[in-house]
């Protein structure tokens, strides 16, 4: 399905420094750095250290992934809250959540 929209690759757009056609890159870059830092997680959910540590919320490997996650998560909200002013519907993280409490910690 195509979706015609009235905006040019590479106008800017409306309250933001991006042109149409970076904010659709780096969406896609960010996407892709969101399925890689869930691979991260889940191996590390898998790994010794996690299954040895018993509820290890505060490991510092698992909040660096987590901050890790949290960053992309706000870049895909803001870029993908960009792309629906200008009439793309887009939003492939729609159920991801920043969790604030690693954004706190050490």
């Amino acid at each position: 399905m195509t979706k015609q929209i009235n905006y040019g690759l590479h106008e800017t757009i409306k309250d933001s420094h991006r042109t149409l056609s970076d904010a659709v890159t780096m969406y896609a870059i960010y996407y892709s750095d969101y399925g890689n830092v869930l691979e991260e997680v889940s191996q590390y959910y898998d790994s010794d250290e996690w299954q040895n540590a018993g509820f290890g919320k505060d490991l510092p490997r698992h909040i660096e992934l987590m901050k890790k996650r949290n960053a992309i998560v706000r870049e895909m909200k803001s870029i993908g809250e960009e792309l629906r002013s200008v009439g793309l519907d887009i939003d492939l993280c729609v159920h991801a959540r920043v969790d604030d409490y690693f954004d706190e910690v050490a």
